[in-house]
């Protein structure tokens, strides 16, 4: 959690936030714009074949979002038989779908096998071993370890292999039976610098050309996730990023399938969520704000250095006060964000916060008995 900026809403984004005002009877509730993210998908799509774009559906799985995703021919990231089955529900070929998950119960392996998807993500030998009993003659992509400094919630840690084991890893799942495809890898979710992709690249080519040196023609590059969205002011156009990755895949060998895994940066942005002011106080010179949502139904991203925008929806005018923003849960853990500026609001008046269309339902648990912000798609476009 860090301080809030103050950014004044787009003309567009603003006539968003009205929108999901008026469509939120109560709160607190997830507006999608399926306008937006329509003409988010046809961002990625625009760089088709050339680039494949697969929806990491763990972002938000509302029915109504991967439907109008399906509709435009997005294709699908998926870790659990749940999301298999979602996305299976919407009409979508085994061929549109992947599973890059490192982790993997053997359960899910089983399903997404029988289906048709035949290639998994591994960075350890266990993995291989599971991949070899469960999904035998698999293809696989063996996931590298990168930079993920420039990133708003590093993944570097808890997955990947280092460099140095790649080859070994590789010639293992050969050995299994299993076909080593490529290479993928993430740089960390809200990574506002194209310049990562091309940094992460510039490591994986040398472990890409060291395979190949040792008899293994790769063919599949996956640069995985971490475009951002409108949390801070950064442009959140993915383009940039994009063609600095078309432009560092020239330099790898054999490269005939290349692939992006977009979650934060293809639906954030189309979603606000509308809360209501439940509370009020003043502590050690500090004033409060509690909303009918916090931490634990539906902003624990938060407590990882996640920021969101928060924006007044009350008629009555006023100075900017600094506020720090709390949820309704009795726990003193649920601090969404400090120095937030609103003003003086009343308890009843509701607040818009952006952007709030990933990693929010999908977090969101009942935790204290609090309600948790069911979706509503709404359509903003012209002609629709």
């Amino acid at each position: 959690m860090t301080e809030t900026p103050n950014i004044t809403p787009s003309r567009e984004d603003a006539n968003h936030i009205q929108l999901a005002a008026r469509l939120a009877a109560t709160t607190p509730v997830l507006v999608m714009d399926t306008a937006a993210l329509r003409e988010r998908a046809a961002t990625y799509i625009a760089y088709a074949p050339t680039l494949a774009t697969f929806y990491a559906v763990k972002a938000n799985d509302d029915p109504e979002v991967l439907r109008t995703l399906a509709e435009v021919g997005i294709g699908f990231e998926i870790a659990s038989v749940p999301e298999l089955d979602a996305v299976l529900a919407h009409g979508v070929s085994p061929q549109r779908i992947i599973t890059s998950n490192p982790i993997k119960p053997p359960a899910f392996i089983e399903a997404v096998h029988q289906v048709g998807v035949h290639r998994f993500v591994v960075d350890s030998a266990t993995e291989i071993e599971k991949l070899a009993r469960y999904a035998p003659g698999c293809e696989v992509l063996l996931r590298l370890a990168v930079d993920n400094s420039g990133s708003a919630w590093p993944l570097d840690e808890k997955f990947a292999a280092t460099a140095a084991e790649i080859v070994d890893l590789t010639l293992l799942a050969s050995r299994a039976g299993l076909r080593p495809a490529g290479l993928t890898f993430h740089v960390g979710s809200q990574a506002t610098d194209p310049d990562a992709w091309t940094n992460a690249l510039r490591e994986t080519v040398v472990v890409w050309e060291a395979a190949a040196a040792s008899g293994f023609a790769f063919d599949t590059l996956n640069v995985g996730g971490g475009f951002p969205a409108t949390h801070t002011a950064v442009d959140p156009d993915p383009r940039a990023a994009l063609e600095s990755i078309l432009t560092a895949a020239v330099g790898f060998s054999s490269v005939t399938k290349l692939e992006v895994e977009p979650g934060r940066g293809m639906v954030a942005d189309a979603g606000v969520l509308v809360t209501q002011v439940i509370g009020k106080a003043s502590r050690s010179g500090r004033n409060w704000l509690y909303l009918d949502v916090g931490v634990f139904n539906g902003l624990m991203e938060s407590v990882g250095g996640i920021d969101y925008r928060f924006t007044s929806l009350a008629d009555s005018a006023g100075p900017d006060l600094q506020w720090t923003v709390a949820g309704p849960s009795c726990d003193s853990m649920d601090v969404v964000a400090k120095q937030v500026e609103l003003p003086d609001l009343a308890v009843g008046d509701r607040v818009a916060i952006q952007p709030a269309g990933a990693y929010t339902t999908v977090y969101a648990s009942a935790f204290n008995g609090l309600r948790q912000p069911p979706v509503i798609c709404v359509w903003s476009g012209q002609d629709g």
